[in-house]
């Protein structure tokens, strides 16, 4: 029986897509069919593992003859075969098991090849499939149904062995690499939820939270919010470094998982900062929860290198009060969490509504006023950090890390001890111009340098900016190709189309554009398709202790290989060792960035300056 184009026709009028699963409503001229559930890629067992990756393949035939061939032919290859003879068969069988690879008769009874094929494209997990559709027919017109309808490839009738392998191997390829994308992206969706070192929750998810917290508490069931700070985290990472660093926190989270009961919420807020809402709790069950983590946490011992430190954290709690934002929750937690230091360290204090102490104590740590003080008496020096070429011919550019040289104190402090208060205090944008400016003067003072500032969310978001920066490149008779202007992916840019022409006009006067800690959210694939962008730095999480981490090294090709397609460059930062140096050589990461290249100091780097190991095989 030959197919017209005019039968080749799937009358389905509606598609309800039910929530919170995959069901599809089916409307055809012969029949109603059931609510069909597709099998999303992680229902199947051997997705997850790419190493041991196994594509499975469904054969959709009705003729037994054809079918049994066919079965043996796909199974010398050594794939998983499933068989079934009619569309529907195939439906259920689809509800049960996750099957990358189809392949498909388009002359079925009942519901057609081409009408499943349709069917399959329009669940939401339509593209994870591969689907090769057999044909009698070779006639331009009807292949261009088949290519419509979804299929991704067709192979004509009877089968000939050659051609049917080289279909198949062209299938597997193709399986394989949508395989790997979704794994990928399966990945990075976790990672917009979690930190990627402890696996708890991250501060992106506080809100919602502690929102979820505050519904609760209207309908009469209390929640507490718990506010964690280690004491002497910084002791163990300037003595061991941040690899061990790096173990304990993921220690922690293991302590903290055990010390607090299943329903309840953990989140890492900070590097050394944690915070778990204890859900459904009154306050001396949320009194004994926190004693039971803080005495937990002061009884382990972390033993590295030879060296024995015992845990000590403070500790605030919060009622979450329904009649209060999230914001000031949390602010609540942290005063409370600040008066547990200030009284001694390693102890539980709950908030008290004492206006007058906490004023106090905010006073103590006021670096709004210091850093506008600091501005207005230049306190603020710049650093330098190279960002070097893999064979350390060429140094692509400089970052400008900005210091805060405190009067009373021979130590300068590095940005993170005071940015989050800046943001809180809405000045980001005076100290990203403050910083621009110093910016000029160091590229006016070193006609060779190429300079790269980072700015805050706010500053994307100020129409002023390009006019500001054209001035102050003419002010200065700098070059504009000496700039560039990165933006982390975590800031928040709340109108990306504002944000996307702010950087078009700053690209137009010839400055580049950089997204730092790409990789560390899901949300960097947006910003990558709205953002013009001309270097991607991959986030340090994913660089550090790279050779024992192949999903990073997996991240990495990943994020390499849209570089290269969209023509932007790659820079890998905190690189420390020469273990990860080499590896990202290996990969073909165009530069890096990192102590292990050079630390930041106070005047840039010359080629012959920075830091070039021996015996180091780079071509």
């Amino acid at each position: 029986m030959r197919l017209y184009p005019n039968t080749i026709e799937f009358s389905a009028s509606k598609i309800e897509k039910c929530s919170n699963s995959w069901f599809y409503k089916l409307q055809t001229t012969s029949q109603e069919l059931a609510k069909w559930h597709f099998a999303s890629p992680s229902d199947s067992a051997g997705y997850s593992e790419l190493n041991t990756w196994r594509a499975k393949v469904l054969i959709v035939e009705d003729d037994g003859v054809t079918r049994m061939l066919l079965e043996e032919m796909i199974c010398q290859r050594g794939l998983e075969v499933r068989t079934c003879s009619s569309a529907e068969e195939a439906l259920k069988l689809l509800q049960k098991e996750f099957t990358p690879l189809i392949f498909l008769d388009i002359h079925l009874p009942g519901m057609s090849g081409l009408e499943l094929c349709r069917c399959i494209r329009d669940s939401e997990q339509g593209d994870y499939y591969y689907i090769l559709a057999g044909t009698g027919n070779n006639r331009a017109e009807d292949l261009k149904h088949i290519l419509k309808a979804g299929a991704n490839d067709y192979i004509a009738k009877p089968y000939q062995p050659s051609l049917l392998d080289v279909r198949l191997s062209v299938a597997e390829a193709q399986v394989h690499e949508i395989s790997a994308r979704k794994h990928l992206e399966r990945e990075l969706k976790f990672l917009a939820l979690h930190d990627p070192l402890t696996k708890l929750y991250n501060r992106n998810q506080l809100e919602a939270m502690i929102t979820g917290a505050i519904e609760k508490a209207r309908e009469g069931k209390p929640s507490f919010l718990v506010y964690l700070d280690l004491d002497n985290f910084k002791l163990i990472n300037d003595t061991l470094g941040h690899d061990s660093g790096d173990r304990l926190l993921v220690a922690l989270a293991y302590v903290l998982k055990n010390s607090c009961r299943d329903h309840d919420l953990l989140v890492r807020f900070g590097g050394d900062e944690f915070v778990v809402i204890l859900q459904e709790v009154d306050e001396a069950m949320a009194r004994q929860i926190a004693e039971r983590i803080r005495q937990r946490l002061d009884d382990f011992i972390f033993s590295e290198k030879g060296r024995i430190f015992h845990l000590a954290t403070s500790i605030g709690i919060v009622l979450v009060d329904c009649l209060q934002t999230p914001a000031q929750i949390l602010a609540a937690a942290d005063s409370a969490c600040y008066a547990a230091k200030a009284n001694g360290k390693n102890r539980v204090e709950f908030h008290k509504n004492d206006a007058g102490r906490i004023a106090r104590m905010i006073s103590e740590a006021d670096w709004p006023s210091r850093i506008r003080e600091a501005m207005r008496k230049n306190l603020l020096p710049l650093w330098f950090q190279p960002v070097t070429s893999l064979d350390r011919k060429r140094i692509l550019y400089h970052e400008a890390l900005i210091r805060y040289a405190d009067p009373s104190s021979p130590q300068l402090t590095a940005p993170h001890v005071f940015m989050t208060a800046i943001e809180r205090a809405g000045q980001s944008l005076p100290l990203d111009r403050f910083v621009i400016a110093s910016a000029m003067l160091a590229l006016k003072k070193y006609p060779d340098l190429t300079l790269a500032v980072n700015l805050s969310g706010s500053s994307f978001g100020d129409n002023c900016l390009p006019g500001y920066v054209a001035q102050q490149l003419e002010l200065h008779g700098i070059a504009a190709k000496r700039l560039i202007f990165e933006v982390t992916e975590t800031d928040i840019i709340k109108n990306l189309a504002q944000a996307a022409d702010l950087i078009l006009q700053l690209q137009e006067m010839g400055i580049r554009f950089g997204m730092d800690d790409f990789g560390s959210g899901f949300s960097s694939l947006i910003y990558l398709k709205n953002l013009p962008v001309n270097i991607l730095k991959i986030d340090g999480a994913f660089v550090r202790d790279l050779p024992k981490q192949p999903f990073n090294q997996v991240v990495i090709q990943a994020i390499l290989g849209m570089g290269q397609k969209l023509g932007i460059v790659t820079v890998a930062e905190h690189v420390e060792t020469i273990e990860e140096f080499q590896l990202l050589a290996d990969i073909g990461i165009d530069y890096v960035q990192g102590y292990f290249v050079g630390v930041a100091r106070p005047t840039p780097y010359r080629l012959n300056e920075l830091f070039a190991p021996l015996n180091l095989a780079v071509e």
